[in-house]
């Protein structure tokens, strides 16, 4: 993994600010009452040899007077993104699924359209998994609860802790359906798509684009092979929303490509949020004209929406979201004035679901800084941060980061100087704040 950058962000402003490396551990010493940081170890740090702790970051912050996102985000490796031939080659499947599959969706319970079968052995991206204990969760009766339940924990618990539960989960479904035959295999099928659905989810969210694209492709397929169009849909959506700011070219095209497959046989509810995934990423083109087209298709299709009618694995969508959804995307327009009442209420509104709570409170946060409200913004932004912390959402966390960076030129103002000094309080326990080996 790619050294972080944050010795070099050092350096460089200590130097900047004329500090020497023992002038820049004395301040810091006598900021946090502790004289635990030598020369050596400013030096260490600045060489990449070690990185500092959420509590030094925090005195760094201080010192340097630079915004504690900026050290936060230096402090973290690399991440891992959806390596481009991956991407690529989704796409590539995704043409194939919707020439060979999406037009072939039988009823419920019928058999499978023959011509898109990954094999006996599935996805080899789920290759692991303890044969005995997934015989007993996925035999009738045990897997529906099992995905239920998975499904309201990601309601309270991010994807830093939530993803390793979920990717085991598939792992053990993936290995039971390597071993089913004939009609056992057809009834795990969709099953084993959604548990790779939940377990793509769970790794975007946990800021692991590699292993959430990788579960997605395998979900498609397993949704290909059980002739299920709608859950395929959904699995291409997921993956549009994971790479709608790195690529969103490619979210684009994901995207429409689920909506085109869903179009015959899926419910208003997944057309509609299919259309807010094409309305993304095309926001984050800077596409105005293609994101106004995808939202009043959504707008339309959601006036039909009613939640009770929609699939098991879209619980969560009902107006409010679709509202909200409508409000991100209207921020990345640049049209914060519409966005705000769409956004008004979103903390209160999800305040048991605290990753839903902080993304929202976020965009809110940057609605209210796009009309100048600076100090209305900065109490969205601090509702952002302590909903991310709750949430152990990484991606949630990056937007307070990302806020607090905005705010960096406005420290002059109290209301951006109290968020500041919150987050960095913070700091420490949002989400992909912590290191690896080498921290003190």
């Amino acid at each position: 993994m790619p050294r972080p950058p944050l010795g070099r962000l050092i350096a460089e402003t200590r130097r900047s600010r004329g500090y020497s490396q023992t002038r820049l551990a004395a301040l810091l010493c006598a900021a946090a009452g502790a004289a635990t940081v030598t020369r050596h170890e400013v030096s260490r740090w600045e060489r990449g040899e070690r990185l500092p702790g959420g509590q030094w970051l925090a005195w760094l912050a201080l010192v340097l007077d630079l915004p504690p996102a900026l050290l936060a985000a230096g402090a973290r490796p690399a991440p891992s993104p959806a390596p481009l031939d991956a991407v690529d080659q989704l796409c590539r499947l995704a043409e194939r699924w919707l020439r060979e599959s999406a037009d072939r969706s039988p009823p419920p319970g019928e058999p499978a359209a023959p011509g898109f079968r990954p094999g006996p052995a599935g996805d080899r991206s789920a290759r692991d998994g303890s044969p005995a204990e997934a015989t007993g969760l996925f035999e009738a009766g045990a897997v529906r609860p099992l995905l239920a339940e998975l499904r309201r924990m990601d309601d309270l618990v991010g994807g830093a802790d939530l993803a390793p539960v979920a990717h085991r989960r598939w792992r053990q479904a993936a290995s039971r359906l390597r071993r089913a035959r004939g009609a056992d295999r057809r009834r795990l099928l969709r099953p084993a798509a959604e548990l790779a659905q939940l377990a793509g989810w769970t790794a975007g969210d946990a800021g692991d684009q590699a292993a959430a694209l990788r579960a997605y492709r395998a979900g498609l397929l397993l949704a290909a092979e059980a002739g299920d169009a709608a859950l395929g849909a959904h699995l291409l959506g997921g993956a549009s929303h994971l790479l709608a700011e790195a690529r969103p070219r490619a979210a684009w095209q994901l995207a429409r490509i689920g909506a085109a497959g869903a179009r015959r046989g899926g419910t208003p509810g997944l057309r509609a949020l299919l259309a807010h995934r094409a309305a993304l990423a095309a926001a984050r083109c800077a596409d105005g004209s293609a994101a106004a087209q995808s939202l009043l298709v959504a707008q339309r299709l959601g006036e039909r929406l009613i939640p009770a009618a929609e699939p098991s694995w879209l619980y969560w969508l009902d107006q409010a979201e679709l509202a909200a959804m409508t409000g991100r995307c209207l921020v990345l327009l640049d049209r914060p004035l519409r966005a705000l009442p769409l956004l008004d209420g979103a903390a209160a509104r999800w305040r048991g679901q605290p990753r839903t709570a902080a993304v929202y409170a976020g965009w809110r946060a940057r609605a209210l800084l796009g009309i100048g409200e600076v100090e209305q913004a900065c109490a969205a932004g601090g509702d952002a941060a302590i909903e991310a912390v709750r949430s152990g959402s990484v991606r949630a966390a990056e937007q307070t980061r990302e806020l607090s960076a905005r705010l960096a030129r406005r420290r002059h103002i109290p209301a951006v100087h109290d968020l500041s000094e919150l987050i960095r309080q913070l700091m420490s326990y949002l989400p992909g704040s912590s290191t690896a080996g080498g921290v003190n």
